[in-house]
């Protein structure tokens, strides 16, 4: 498993040569039910008969065919038996028509790569652009989990060959900052452009700093006033029925700093039901700043368990009830389980968490 590799997909497998126009008519149609009656059956047939003519095509004939698949199959050197351990993330509109084209490229790559994934993501279209905006915001979360998760030895590469027009812009931006390597085929070309990461790096604004519990807190999907937000850039913020959250540029944005500030000192609480002892706060002076981050980060946790209604207790945190309370202590949740490993002994008082010291686990 060496590398993880993102390709749009759209259209253009329909599209070459004699093509039934209402592949172009009803490309924004989400469902095939959204489509007339009496037109579904010609397109069904159609895209059928696309994938039985892709699957039996010589791979040089496929490379004409989809452009997705060009820029894959031109990244393994025309050999795509070197793609079997890859994982290979494939990424249509949200529409019938494209994932119907991204389930045929899929098939494809399944006589080659053992794993083949379908990111999908609602709302990714052209014709409802506050929709796609909430879309790009969902996919920044979903290529920020991918890279969070990489092992050392893989490299997460952006394939740009395919796909459309907004959705690639996007991403070239996002390549920037999260892809080891970004790769295009140009039209009427046969070369591979590839492009390295770049030493990019976002010099934070003050608003940053000022409103960083605002940041956390729409990071971790609670609540904040428009008072809190209104002076916050409004690129960096959504609407969404209503109720604020950070928008696709607004969580690259929070991201390329939240390690940064995180790791500087102990940050105050996110919450109002979340407080700090004296002794919580003596007890965190002086720690390395690998500590300081996840101890910032079980806050962020320990906070969300505070206000959400369904109290989310990830393994990260680990809450639960001491069997014999220490001290006023009746609770603990971990800070970090690696290096010497501690936690944070804490009581209730009312609906208000209070943390009173980090500790050695008890044994």
């Amino acid at each position: 498993m060496n590398s993880i590799i993102l390709s749009p997909v759209g259209t253009s497998i329909f599209t070459k040569g004699k093509f039934p126009p209402e592949i172009n008519k009803f490309s924004n149609c989400k469902k095939l039910e959204e489509i007339p009656s009496d037109q579904r059956e010609e397109i069904s047939s159609y895209i059928q008969e696309v994938k039985e003519l892709l699957l039996s095509s010589s791979m040089e004939d496929v490379k004409k065919r989809s452009a997705e698949l060009n820029g894959i199959i031109r990244y393994y050197n025309d050999n795509l038996r070197n793609a079997a351990k890859d994982i290979h993330y494939l990424l249509p509109s949200d529409t019938y028509i494209g994932r119907s084209a991204c389930e045929i490229v899929k098939s494809f790559l399944q006589n080659y790569v053992k794993d083949v994934r379908i990111m999908e993501i609602k709302d990714l279209q052209t014709y409802d652009c506050e929709g796609f905006q909430y879309a790009l915001s969902d996919l920044v979360s979903q290529i920020m989990t991918i890279k969070e998760g990489l092992l050392s030895e893989q490299k997460l590469i952006f394939n740009l060959t395919g796909g459309f027009k907004s959705i690639l812009c996007f991403l070239q931006s996002l390549g920037m900052f999260y892809a080891d390597e970004t790769v295009y085929v140009f039209e009427f070309s046969d070369s591979l452009l590839r492009i390295p990461a770049l030493p990019v790096k976002l010099v934070p604004d003050d608003y940053l700093k000022e409103y960083i519990t605002v940041f956390r807190r729409l990071h971790n999907g609670l609540s904040v006033t428009e008072e809190e937000y209104n002076k916050i850039p409004e690129s960096l913020i959504l609407k969404l029925y209503g109720e604020p959250t950070l928008s696709a540029y607004g969580k690259i944005v929070w991201d390329n700093f939240r390690k940064d500030l995180y790791s500087e000192k102990l940050l105050d609480s996110i919450s109002p039901k979340v407080k700090y002892s004296e002794s919580f706060w003596k007890s965190t002076k002086d720690l390395e700043k690998d500590r300081f981050y996840n101890l910032n980060m079980r806050i962020d946790e320990v906070s969300c368990f505070m206000e959400k209604e369904n109290k989310p207790n990830p393994a990260s945190l680990d809450l639960k009830k001491l069997e014999i309370p220490k001290g006023i202590s009746t609770h603990e949740f971990d800070a970090w389980a690696d290096k010497d490993a501690k936690r944070v002994f804490c009581h209730f008082e009312q609906d208000t968490m209070v943390l009173d010291i980090l500790l050695e686990g008890l044994h």
